[in-house]
């Protein structure tokens, strides 16, 4: 049996109804693909050495399965596209051509997921996938945990009541 595909297993998360059941979902599902994501999606010390917005590639077109590459694959060509990572000695141009290779090689929902880990929008995307819930499941993954937008006005909610 071919191994779920990244996206599949953050969506599969995000139907579960407890907490505990999604940690033990996500640390049963553990892989180097999937801390990447995560790390680059809800880690504020990572940033991305690639200019903000979605880039125009071509999505694939292949039935799920005949995908030219996946992310267990594609995951190891990150360190170039962040800030202080490999990439920062190749040329801008260089770099980007090499992320929308990456985009190009795989399935539409993988190659999304990976436009929303450098954009940092993937927190509501996945029901009760947070940074916290993150920092639960892997206690180690994240440096500086992101806050979300929902987490600020709490804590400005939190402040203007002392």
């Amino acid at each position: 049996m071919a191994k779920q595909m990244i996206s599949e297993v953050l969506e599969f998360a995000a139907r579960l109804a407890t907490k505990k059941e999604k940690i033990d979902y996500l640390q049963a599902n553990n892989s180097r693909p999937l801390r990447n994501i995560l790390k680059g999606s809800f880690d504020d010390s990572v940033e991305f050495n690639l200019p903000k917005g979605i880039p125009a590639y071509r999505k694939d077109d292949a039935p799920k399965g005949y995908e030219p590459s996946n992310l267990y694959k594609v995951s190891a060509r990150f360190k170039y596209f962040y800030k202080g990572g490999q990439g920062d000695v190749m040329s801008p141009a260089r770099r980007e051509k090499m992320f929308i290779d990456c985009l190009e090689s795989l399935h539409p929902n993988e190659a999304e997921l990976v436009v929303m880990m450098k954009e940092k929008k993937m927190a509501g995307k996945y029901k009760g996938l947070t940074p916290a819930l993150i920092s639960d499941a892997f206690p180690s993954l994240l440096d500086k945990p992101l806050v979300t937008a929902q987490e600020r006005s709490v804590a400005k909610k939190v402040a203007k009541q002392k």
